[in-house]
């Protein structure tokens, strides 16, 4: 496992080395993800491997741009780029995993998390860095101010456009990581799918072409051209599973780096890494859009439905109270209201506990419930006092229809010598009614059913 490690960050990192395009600088630094997939997902016992790459690296390094340091001097240097490569990116590790598995965050938290820790860990890499190289005699200081942001844009491409991808690949290997991967830890279970590869080759063939209208017309309005793969790339990530999205991202990114140079386009090679990095961001992004989705139901459904019974919230209530009001005195309809709620209920809570208390303020729920129709609203208005909204519904036929509920909440059997009944009052709407005037009539109904012995149906 050791040696595949190693001969895997070597062979990304020659990746990089196939798209520098000016010293120490290439379109996007592949190793980069590497050193922090591995920080992430093995932890510190990967560091004295990425330290001996670090030290092959610089040799060859040595070797391609003809420097001719001295053993002594070229095994620092390799040492020293080992130790400001790597201490940059563990810390950012160190930091997405604290954050990912002790705390609760959800998935587009965690996104928003590793872009920001990618980009910043990239940019203290890149110091760190280039003051060794330069300490080291590996790189003149005079080459820093034009260096530096190249750097950065490639190393950061790397981290964010193949570090989930290697992040992916190494759990196949280390099946316990260290880091919480979600659905990245799937990639072992995707199966081949014909419609995924039409996507890839559709998304090659329209990078293909942008980059060669780039190459034909020589402008760099041209070269922006490529930033609308973004499209194909976020119909990939809506309709295929997370590990997909990741293995797309990390081959456009591949083919947009390796047309550059094939194309002769590194004179607009910022406007690709930036492509690379945008299109990776917003795939990433995209995402967490089913997360976010669900959250907003969840919170949708927190604020129109009761927690406890399921019923209506009073915020509901009253706004669809509203609503059925302006129809029914719109369309010349009836509209009556029933205000009902648990007999004696404090004695059940005193005598049979709240766990009891709340199971029957449910089974009153769902009883009633169970008698009303699709248009009828029953909502909870605060304790166990509830309110039946029955549109097109005259007096008459609300009090039949309390009348039937009252029969069915006394054949609930609930627990041994418990017995429920509910209490209502009945108002059919006026003109020039709002819901607190209606709403009003019907509870001192309720007060006149409850002050003539409970278990009962009242109405003016």
């Amino acid at each position: 496992m050791s040696l595949g490690f190693v001969g895997a960050w070597l062979a990304v990192w020659a990746l990089g080395l196939l798209v520098e395009y000016t010293s120490h600088a290439s379109v996007w630094f592949p190793a980069a993800g590497m050193t922090f997939a591995g920080l992430l997902v093995i932890g510190s016992r990967v560091i004295p491997h990425i330290m001996l790459c670090a030290v092959i690296s610089t040799i060859w390094t040595n070797y391609q741009y003809q420097l001719n340091l001295a053993p002594g001097p070229l095994l620092v240097a390799g040492l020293v780029f080992g130790v400001t490569h790597i201490t940059p990116y563990y810390l950012g590790a160190r930091l997405l995993r604290y954050l990912a598995n002790h705390r609760e965050l959800q998935l587009y938290h965690l996104i928003i998390s590793f872009l920001l820790v990618a980009a910043l860990s990239s940019l203290l890499t890149v110091f760190a860095v280039l003051q060794g190289l330069i300490l080291t005699d590996m790189m003149p200081a005079d080459d820093l101010a034009s260096t530096w942001f190249p750097f950065w844009i490639g190393d950061m491409a790397g981290v964010l456009v193949m570090g989930p991808l290697f992040v992916s690949l190494l759990t196949l290997v280390y099946p316990t990581p260290k880091f919480w991967v979600g659905n990245l830890h799937s990639f072992a279970h995707e199966q081949a799918s014909k419609r995924f590869v039409y996507k890839l080759a559709l998304s090659a063939v329209l990078l293909l072409a942008t980059l060669a209208l780039a190459a034909a017309v020589r402008t760099q309005e041209a070269a922006f051209a490529v930033f609308f793969l973004i499209i194909p790339q976020m119909w990939i990530t809506y309709t295929e599973s997370p590990v997909r999205t990741v293995i797309s991202v990390a081959l456009g990114s591949f083919l947009i780096a390796l047309g550059v140079n094939l194309f002769g386009l590194m004179d607009y090679v910022m406007v690709y890494q930036f492509a690379i990095t945008v299109i990776a961001a917003s795939a990433f992004f995209g995402l967490s859009v089913p997360t976010l989705i669900a959250d907003n139901q969840q919170l949708r459904k927190r604020v129109l439905v009761d927690g406890l019974t399921g019923a209506a919230s009073r915020h509901f209530l009253l706004s669809q109270s509203r609503i059925e009001l302006q129809r029914c005195a719109r369309d010349k309809q009836s509209f009556s209201l029933i205000v009902l709620d648990v007999d004696d209920f404090k004695a059940v809570n005193d005598r049979f506990g709240h766990v009891i208390g709340d199971k029957a303020l449910i089974t009153v729920c769902d009883t009633v419930r169970g008698s009303l129709r699709a248009t009828d609203t029953l909502g909870r208005y605060g304790g166990d006092e509830f309110v039946i909204l029955l549109p097109a519904t005259s007096l008459q036929g609300a009090l039949q229809k309390a009348e039937h509920l009252r029969a069915e909440v006394l054949q609930i059997k609930l627990k041994q010598g418990l017995k429920l009944s509910c209490s209502f009052g009945v108002a059919e709407a006026e003109p020039g009614d709002d819901f607190a005037a209606l709403f009003n009539r019907a509870d001192q109904n309720l007060y006149r059913a409850k002050s003539r012995g409970r278990n009962q149906v009242a109405s003016f």
